[in-house]
């Protein structure tokens, strides 16, 4: 099923294989004829436990939350960004000091990101340290104090992330592009705005998680660990099994953000609907993507001669820009399109030359050597996402989330091969003729408004 595919071969990423070597401190036999499997279960207290036994050193383990920002309220918009600065925080077993010391003397790593659908809690650790941390990442996830002091202190931590955020033009547009898209829901920012920093109390925080941190909504996945050991560990966790809440569904709506800066360089994303994770629409999606380009293979070099966008916008100015195709794919709902930075006085040109590009795939379709490159390309950046522990983590726990079960990467690989081109085509002119969204900002004294892309 597409649903099972892999969400961040969207956004290609190049990782690092797994490591195959043997933990020092366990007798295990690391023969060539042993293969790496991954096992699934669903324990007692109602969370999934999925492992992939590598025989690593080094665990890898994510406890992995649906509670992103898509099911934020108007009363609490913004709350999975404080909850991502409040991870090392104070829980009711452990005070925050405890919690980092013993981090520190484990040798681990402690992170938590947050997602429009997700939030996760990751350790990396030596394999024999496990149960030292695991003990108290799971008192954050299941037992969190939420001390106002405390709260107080992270709101400093999201004021600096907001100000990070203003330097990133790239995701400041993604994060408008996604509200003109979809305005609540997936259109909800994982960066809470200025006015409602410094406003969550404890009581909203605890109800929050009392909604959303429950059995149902959670997986914990490791790489590196013993199934049966895993399991054992995560059946101690302690969290409803329910709450009985109903999830709102995404809706696309389109629209069109524009924000004035006084940088003279623009950066301006125009995208339609895209297909979700579950659709059959995903593949053909991503060999489409692959063709318009999503930048340079080689290193230091310029996509201009390589994509069709970025000889489109090539062919347009002699002057310096940036162009990619974008799509982001979610449990019900997705956007497709493409992205470029540019001078203020070339990106008009710029926008207009890739959304001539897109039109004329309407009238000509692809080739079947663009297909076939694409193709290859899919595939190897498939395989290459296989071999990063965190983005295998990361997919291990979204697809037992979203499909409820974990997608064969070989199936993956046949599904790419039995794409045809009437497939592409067809997909294509449906992503093409829907309805738009665009976000834009730095100096938009020359960036033509949406209506006017058409004209």
């Amino acid at each position: 099923m597409a649903s099972r595919v892999y969400r961040s071969l969207i956004h290609p990423v190049r990782g690092r294989l797994l490591a195959s070597q043997a933990a020092a401190a366990h007798d295990v036999d690391t023969s060539s004829s042993l293969q790496p499997a991954t096992k699934v279960s669903k324990l007692g207290n109602g969370i999934t436990v999925a492992s992939l036994e590598n025989y690593s050193p080094i665990s890898h383990v994510s406890i992995v939350v649906k509670a992103g920002s898509r099911y934020e309220s108007g009363d609490n918009l913004g709350i999975s960004h404080l909850l991502r600065n409040m991870a090392g925080m104070g829980t009711k077993e452990s005070t925050a000091f405890g919690l980092t010391r013993t981090v520190q003397q484990s040798g681990a790593n402690y992170t938590c990101t947050t997602s429009r659908e997700f939030v996760t809690y990751q350790i990396d650790c030596l394999r024999d340290e496990l149960d030292n941390v695991i003990g108290l990442v799971k008192s954050a996830v299941t037992v969190p104090a939420f001390k106002p002091w405390e709260i107080k202190e992270a709101a400093a931590s999201m004021t600096l992330d907001k100000a990070v955020l203003k330097t990133q033009l790239p995701l400041q547009v993604f994060e408008l592009l996604h509200y003109a898209a979809f305005r609540s829901t997936l259109g909800n920012s994982i960066y809470a705005s200025d006015s409602m920093i410094g406003r969550f109390s404890p009581e909203l925080l605890h109800q929050y998680v009392a909604d959303h941190y429950t059995a149902d909504r959670m997986a914990v996945v490791g790489i590196g660990v013993d199934h049966e050991h895993l399991q054992h560990l995560v059946g101690q966790f302690q969290c409803s099994p329910s709450s009985g809440i109903s999830d709102a569904k995404a809706k696309y709506c389109g629209g069109e953000i524009r924000v004035e800066s006084k940088n003279d360089m623009v950066t301006a994303a125009v995208a339609t609907e895209g297909p979700c994770l579950p659709s059959k629409d995903l593949l053909p999606a991503c060999i489409m993507q692959m063709i318009m380009g999503t930048g340079p293979f080689v290193k230091y070099s310029t996509n201009n001669k390589i994509s069709r966008l970025g000889k489109a916008a090539g062919s347009a100015t002699t002057a310096p820009f940036g162009i990619s195709c974008i799509s982001g794919a979610y449990s019900d709902g997705g956007i497709f399109g493409f992205a470029a930075t540019a001078d203020k006085s070339d990106i008009g040109k710029v926008l207009k030359a890739a959304f001539g590009e897109f039109a004329s795939i309407t009238k000509s379709g692809f080739s079947e050597e663009e297909i076939s490159r694409a193709k290859n390309q899919l595939k190897a950046a498939v395989l290459m996402n296989a071999e990063d522990s965190n983005l295998v983590l990361k997919e291990m726990a979204e697809q037992l989330l979203i499909a409820g079960g974990l997608a064969d990467i070989t199936d993956i690989l046949a599904q790419i091969d039995a794409i045809t081109i009437s497939d592409v085509n067809t997909v294509s002119k449906k992503i093409i003729n829907g309805k738009p969204s665009m976000a834009a900002v730095g100096n938009l004294s020359q960036t033509p408004y949406l209506d006017e892309l058409y004209k």
